[in-house]
């Protein structure tokens, strides 16, 4: 079905089936309701592509993730197309599986469908950062807007545009907290040094033991990945080390902090009255019996608003460099054996 059936039926020029269809202010009322009549009818749907091309806009704003099988990617997504679908937006969704070659794949192909912007979250490793510079600067050479959403050091990405959370200093608060509570043999699960945002993480937690003049030596940090199986197989292997049993665990994400709070309860250890124990993400499990958890929210929903209002921007031809470094907000529930 095209406008120029509808034109012929109508006994109008396809201008104005146009101007009826595109709510133009050029065609007399009477005229513009029996188009849109006919149209309805006929089941016309506009062809939104062809209007895009023509625009030189598409709607399609790619969004690029590294794992899908974590909460917090899946809030990000949610609210992603949440947002998107606010502004007349369509989401295409990539998935790296946290391979930095995939993403340069994604984006290339993202770039053929003349997107109108991309969304990026890289990998974990500190190496994924330095490649992530080098897509960037291929995505600009097309003059693609594009937002990064993964943390991002500003002295390396000075002309990059990014929404993102501020990971460190949500670990700093978290962990003061635990100490304020005169929890102080703690240890932190999730994660290794390697990892860039593990790493990120773990400065936040060595900067609050430093504000008690604690050390905070190599066997502070038991390193495992990022899912409820690592958390609980990386608690029964410090709980079988012969080490004594921590007074606080900060676990990398919420994740982790579920799979720990099922070890210990197969030891016979209780949270809080034994061993508290926190997270970081907030995400929502509410299939799992689980004791309220102590964590860091980290605000996805004004990361997502935040980054589509940035697109909507430079797609409407706004030259600006905008970075946003969110400060996250620890949620006190009853992990935390408080005085």
């Amino acid at each position: 079905m095209s406008i120029h059936e509808i034109a012929k039926r109508a006994g109008v020029s396809i201008a104005t089936v146009s101007y009826a269809l595109n709510n133009k202010k050029k065609i007399s009322k009477e005229k513009k309701e029996l188009i849109l009549r006919i149209a309805e009818e006929m089941n016309y749907v506009p062809n939104s592509l062809a209007k895009g091309l023509l625009a030189k806009r598409t709607s399609i704003i790619g969004l690029i993730v590294p794992d899908i099988s974590m909460p917090y990617t899946l809030a990000i997504i949610r609210h992603m197309e949440h947002y998107a679908r606010q502004n007349d937006l369509f989401l295409l969704l990539g998935h790296t599986n946290g391979q930095m070659s995939t993403m340069r794949s994604i984006v290339d192909s993202f770039i053929s469908k003349n997107v109108d912007g991309m969304i990026l979250a890289t990998g974990l490793g500190a190496a994924d950062h330095k490649e992530m510079i080098k897509i960037v600067s291929r995505i600009q050479k097309y003059k693609v807007p594009n937002i990064i959403i993964s943390p991002m050091q500003p002295v390396t990405a000075p002309s990059m545009n990014y929404v993102v959370p501020d990971l460190e200093e949500g670990e700093y608060q978290i962990t003061r907290y635990l100490l304020s509570q005169d929890i102080k043999r703690l240890v932190f699960i999730g994660g290794q040094d390697s990892d860039y945002v593990a790493a990120i993480r773990r400065n936040g937690f060595r900067r609050a033991l430093a504000d008690y003049k604690l050390p905070a030596p190599a066997e502070l940090f038991c390193d495992c990945g990022y899912q409820f199986q690592d958390g609980y197989q990386a608690i029964l292997r410090l709980l079988d080390s012969g080490r004594e049993v921590p007074k606080g665990i900060v676990a990398i994400n919420d994740s982790v902090a579920f799979g720990i709070f099922k070890g210990l309860r197969e030891r016979h250890l209780r949270v809080p009255e034994d061993v508290s124990l926190v997270g970081y993400d907030d995400i929502e499990l509410p299939t799992l019996d689980f004791i309220p958890l102590t964590t860091v929210k980290i605000p996805v929903e004004e990361i997502c608003r935040l980054s589509i209002e940035g697109l909507m921007k430079c797609r409407e031809g706004i030259d600006m460099t905008f970075q946003y470094s969110l400060k996250p907000q620890v949620i006190f529930r009853e992990s935390v054996l408080a005085q």
